[in-house]
């Protein structure tokens, strides 16, 4: 083997691209997520009272399903039309998920300070099968988002780790499907999400079906 140059050993070590990736991912993850925070603080300022808390969960609950969606629809989305485009909303899945995180866990502060705040009104609109599906719901995912890092998802095991994050985004799937469907005959605008989600999970078994397990090419899990 030859032995290398002086410039050789001079020059600087080149990071991996994963490397350079993963401080992208968490520049925008964080910019993102002090973002979420500073909208519902404004939103407090502006109306300290419940129906600016009422605004917070409202907000957050769009801004959630925003980022699900793009998590729980990019592995399909980049199997049927891989592109530059959809090649990097997949490569942005972990960012996604966490980002959901954030945001719905500020929904549920949002939920938590209603109930302190007004607690007939709390009872009135969080009956109490609706608190033990949504508890198991934020179990769910907070268990997902915790699995997300890699020592984690290590001491996990991959199998525990894919049926987690299977069976739970298939879960938080559905709530959100019933939390959005509920609503249509009273606020018919929210036929938009509900679209918006069935589209997903079609698109989701159309790749399926199109790729075909002997057909799909193997993609890391982040």
């Amino acid at each position: 083997m030859p032995r290398p140059t002086h410039e050789q050993r001079q020059a600087p070590p080149v990071a991996p691209a994963h490397a350079n990736a993963a401080r992208l991912d968490l520049r925008a993850f964080w910019g993102l997520a002090l973002a979420l925070a500073l909208m519902c603080a404004v939103i407090l300022l502006n109306q300290p009272n419940v129906e600016g808390v009422r605004q917070v969960i409202r907000s957050t609950a769009r801004t959630s399903l925003v980022f699900f969606s793009l998590a729980y629809g990019a592995q399909a989305l980049h199997r049927m039309w891989p592109g530059p485009a959809a090649r990097w909303v997949r490569q942005q899945r972990r960012v996604w998920g966490w980002l959901f995180v954030v945001s719905h866990t500020l929904h549920a502060g949002g939920i938590a300070a209603l109930g302190v705040l007004d607690p007939a009104l709390f009872a009135q609109l969080s009956p109490l099968a609706n608190r033990i599906t949504g508890g198991l719901a934020y179990v769910i995912l907070w268990a997902m988002g915790v699995s997300s890092f890699d020592r984690t998802a290590r001491w996990l095991g991959r199998p525990a780790w894919s049926r987690l994050h299977t069976w739970g985004s298939h879960y938080l799937w559905l709530s959100f499907v019933i939390a959005n469907g509920k609503r249509v005959p009273h606020e018919p605008w929210y036929v938009l999400p509900v679209a918006l989600l069935l589209l997903i999970q079609g698109l989701r078994w159309w790749s399926a079906r199109a790729t075909g397990p002997g057909k799909r090419q193997a993609v890391p899990a982040h």
